[in-house]
């Protein structure tokens, strides 16, 4: 029995392991520092960023709108009788003064009740004369002479409605200008509110735009200004109005430059576009995409202040440059974040590390190897003497 219950020494050492690992498994691992909870230090969160100085250069910012040419006036001339056009005695695309005729219109029986309407009011004074007389001498009421004043006064109407439609028989320019079109032939049939010629005042040109709401209070009547066409021809002039009210549609004020200068080449209708000066201002010339959208819907960059933190600042396009856009709205030099800008924000501290563009880098080669060859050159004359 008790040589039974001896145990070898390899069963001793097996005990004793497994005694080990149940030991274990009930007190667990040894406790290990968990750090993975700990909230980073903003040094450790910090991330590097490039950036490039840029220095200001002065540029001459203007107020831009889309614009076109337009008449002072363009009237479209329509028939106020019926009849057939006659003549056509003023060629399309002229200068015409005021009054001058452009096209006739078949008469038909104008002139004769217009013979018969003076007859008429000439019957109509005589019975009125009369008809007083007669009330002087107290042979007639104040009826019968209020009757015959009211067929007088009938008869003079008649009389300047025939007169009025044989005017119109006759179309004449209403102002000097130009004879731009023509909408009927000759022999074709007219009647009132048909179009027959169109007008144009070229005396005085504008260019018409539409102000934007940001615009409006950088723009005021009496500012000079000037217009480019598509023609390269560049126009000055003086914007004389500006609405007071923004059109319900596109939410925008009509402006209006009266075009001082030489008005040759200028055709109504014809595309410009409206530059209002606004001064002098310092601007950047940078890449389109480092632009960011703001809070409120604007264009901005991200910058770095002194102490390496990100900052956002607005700015606006000033014009399209060879090697990007020219923007404006920062002052002095800046220090613009063009590698990593997507992954920091504002407010935060970043590592900063100057960019040189390789127009600097080839400036400071050039640099450097101009004084390697001066030292060799004044080595050389010092070997010599």
């Amino acid at each position: 029995m008790s040589n039974a219950l001896k145990l070898s020494f390899s069963h001793k050492v097996a005990l004793a392991i497994l005694f080990i690992l149940v030991l274990w498994v009930i007190t667990g691992p040894a406790h290990t520092e968990d750090v993975t909870d700990r909230p980073l230090s903003q040094e450790e969160l910090s991330l590097t960023v490039a950036y490039k100085v840029l220095k200001p250069e002065i540029k001459e910012r203007s107020v831009k709108v889309s614009a076109h040419v337009a008449a002072n006036r363009a009237v479209d001339i329509v028939a106020e009788v019926s009849g057939k056009v006659t003549g056509l005695p003023a060629t399309k695309g002229t200068q015409v003064n005021e009054g001058q005729l452009l096209l006739k219109i078949d008469q038909r029986n104008l002139p004769a009740r217009l013979k018969q309407a003076e007859a008429q009011l000439k019957r109509r004074k005589l019975e009125t004369q009369s008809t007083r007389n007669l009330f002087d001498r107290d042979l007639t009421n104040q009826s019968a002479v209020v009757i015959a004043e009211s067929e007088l006064a009938e008869a003079e109407a008649a009389l300047t409605d025939i007169k009025l439609d044989l005017e119109a028989t006759r179309v004449k320019a209403p102002f000097d200008g130009i004879y731009d079109q023509r909408y009927v032939e000759e022999g074709e049939y007219v009647s009132p509110g048909t179009a027959l010629v169109r007008v144009i005042d070229n005396r005085t040109m504008l260019i018409k735009g539409a102000l934007s709401e940001k615009s409006i209070n950088d723009v005021r009547v009496g500012s000079e200004a000037y217009a480019e066409l598509p023609t390269g021809k560049r126009v000055k002039g003086t914007i004389r109005f500006i609405a007071a009210s923004a059109s319900a549609d596109t939410r925008t004020y009509a402006v209006e430059m009266e075009v001082t200068g030489d008005r040759d080449g200028l055709y109504d209708g014809q595309t410009a576009t409206l530059m209002i000066p606004q001064g002098k201002q310092d601007a950047y010339e940078i890449s389109p995409a480092l632009l960011i959208i703001t809070e409120d819907g604007g264009l901005g960059v991200k910058l770095l202040d002194e102490d390496n933190r990100v900052v956002i600042v607005s700015v606006d396009i000033l014009e399209a440059g060879t090697d990007g856009i020219w923007i404006y709205g920062p002052q002095g030099d800046i220090r613009l974040i063009t590698v990593g800008q997507g992954f920091v924000d504002i407010g935060q501290k970043v590592e900063a590390k100057e960019q040189v563009s390789s127009r600097s880098k080839k400036n400071e080669d050039t640099d450097s190897t101009q004084r390697d060859d001066d030292a060799d050159e004044h080595q050389q004359k010092a070997a010599e003497i």
